[in-house]
C-alpha cells in the first residue's frame, strides 16, 4: 500500500519557512512527514494519521506534528502529539493509548536538536509534554520507567521461531493444538465486535474501565479496514470466540495492541494457541519484529508469559518535560476503589465508567 493511502487531515501548517534549528508544525497529511515515516525503521502505525483519527473521532482531542526541517524543507525529525485532558490538567502526549512511540529522526544530531526544541515548545504553550520513548540525555527532560516492553525479532523462519518457545509454553501449546479450538484471522467489523465482547469480559475481570464501542469501530475504520491491522480469534467448534487479539501491522513491525480471553476456557490454553498463530502469521508475512506490548512493573505473571515466547524484556521509559506530571498507569486509591466496583458490577458498569473516565487516562 502506498504511503499516500495512510494520509489524513489536521490543522493547517503554521509556518512554511524551513530552518535547520526551528520547530515547525505540519499537517498530519503533509507528504514530508510520510517521507520520513516511510524510511524510519522505528516508525509504526502510531506514527500514521490513521491512529490520530481513531483518537480524535472518539474523544475530539487536538493533534499536532512538531518537526525540524532542513534548509530544503525536508523533515529531519519529528513526533506526533495529541493534547489530552487529565484530571490534573492538560498535557501533550505522544501518543495517547500507545505503549511506545519513539521520535523519528534521520540522524542522531537531528534527534538531539528536536529533543531540545520540544522542551521550548512545551514551555511556550505552558503545557507539559509526555513522550512515550527514550531520549538522549537532554536538559529539561525527566525520564521515568513505567513498565516493561517485550519484543521478539523475526525473520529466521518458523523452525527457529518454534525453538525459541520456552519448555512450559511448548507443553501448553501442544495441549492446545491437540484440542478442538481453531484460530481465525479477519478484518470485518463483525470480527471487531466479537473481539470487543471478549474485551469487555476481560476488563471487567481485571477491574479496568473499557473503551467505548465507538473507539473500536474507529479502530476498524481507520486501521483494520485499510489493512494496517487484523483481528485474531480463537473459537470453539460452535464458532464461539474464547480468546482474541487486535494486531497493528506496518513497516515490518507487528504489535499486539489489545488481547482478551474468556477465563472459563483457560484450561484449553486458548492464549497459547492465539499467540503462536499471531507469531506464525507475522513470520510468514515477512515482519521483522513482534511487539508484545507493555507490562506493568509489578505484573510478573504477564512478563513471564511474554518472555516464554523468547521475547526480550526492555525497560519502558517515558520522558516528561515536567517532573510533577504523573506518568500513566500509576495506581492510587481512586483506581483501587474503581477496580473493586467494576469487578463486582455488571459489564454495563465497566462500559459506563469507561465512557466517562477512559479519556483521562490516555
Amino acid at each position: 500500500m502506498r504511503a499516500a493511502q495512510y494520509l489524513g487531515s489536521s490543522r493547517p501548517t503554521l509556518r512554511h519557512e524551513a530552518s535547520s534549528n526551528s520547530l515547525v508544525e505540519l499537517r498530519l497529511d503533509d507528504p514530508r512527514w510520510m517521507d520520513l515515516a516511510a524510511v524510519a525503521p522505528a516508525a509504526t502505525v502510531f506514527h500514521l494519521p490513521a491512529w490520530h483519527h481513531v483518537i480524535s473521532d472518539t474523544y475530539g482531542y487536538r493533534s499536532a506534528l512538531p518537526v525540524n526541517l532542513d534548509h530544503w524543507g525536508r523533515v529531519m525529525a519529528g513526533v506526533p502529539a495529541i493534547r489530552v485532558r487529565r484530571l490534573r490538567g492538560q498535557v501533550w502526549v505522544s501518543l495517547p493509548f500507545s505503549d511506545h512511540c519513539p521520535l523519528l529522526a534521520r540522524d542522531d544530531e537531528s534527534l538531539r536538536s528536536l529533543a531540545v526544541a520540544l522542551v521550548n515548545w512545551s514551555r511556550q504553550q505552558d503545557v507539559p509534554l509526555e513522550l512515550r520513548s527514550t531520549l538522549p540525555d537532554t536538559p529539561g527532560w525527566h525520564p521515568t520507567v513505567v513498565g516493561t516492553r517485550h519484543v521478539l525479532p523475526l525473520g529466521a523462519g518458523l523452525d527457529a521461531l518454534r525453538q525459541r518457545v520456552g519448555r512450559q509454553h511448548s507443553r501448553w501449546l501442544r495441549h492446545a493444538e491437540r484440542g478442538d479450538l481453531r484460530v481465525r484471522f479477519g478484518r470485518s467489523l463483525h470480527d471487531v465486535e466479537a473481539f470487543y465482547q471478549l474485551h469487555i469480559m476481560t476488563r471487567r475481570r481485571l477491574g479496568i474501565p473499557v473503551q467505548p464501542r465507538r473507539f473500536f469501530r474507529s479502530v476498524w475504520q481507520h486501521v483494520i479496514r485499510p489493512r494496517l491491522g487484523l483481528v485474531v480469534l480463537v473459537e470453539t467448534p460452535a464458532q464461539q470466540p474464547v480468546a482474541g487479539a487486535v494486531l497493528f501491522t506496518w513497516n515490518r513491525t507487528a504489535i499486539v495492541k489489545f488481547q482478551a480471553s474468556d477465563a472459563s476456557s483457560w484450561r484449553r490454553r486458548p492464549n497459547h494457541l492465539l499467540y503462536w498463530a499471531a507469531l506464525r502469521r507475522a513470520e510468514e508475512d515477512g515482519y521483522q519484529l513482534f511487539d508484545f506490548g507493555r507490562s506493568d512493573i509489578d505484573h510478573r505473571g504477564l512478563q513471564d508469559f511474554k518472555a516464554g515466547w523468547g521475547a526480550e524484556a526492555i525497560p519502558l521509559v517515558y520522558a516528561l518535560t515536567h517532573p510533577s506530571t504523573p506518568a500513566p498507569g500509576r495506581r492510587g486509591p481512586v483506581e483501587g476503589a474503581m477496580r473493586q466496583i467494576i469487578r463486582h458490577s455488571p459489564a454495563v458498569v465497566c462500559r459506563a465508567l469507561g465512557s466517562v473516565f477512559y479519556r483521562y487516562v490516555a
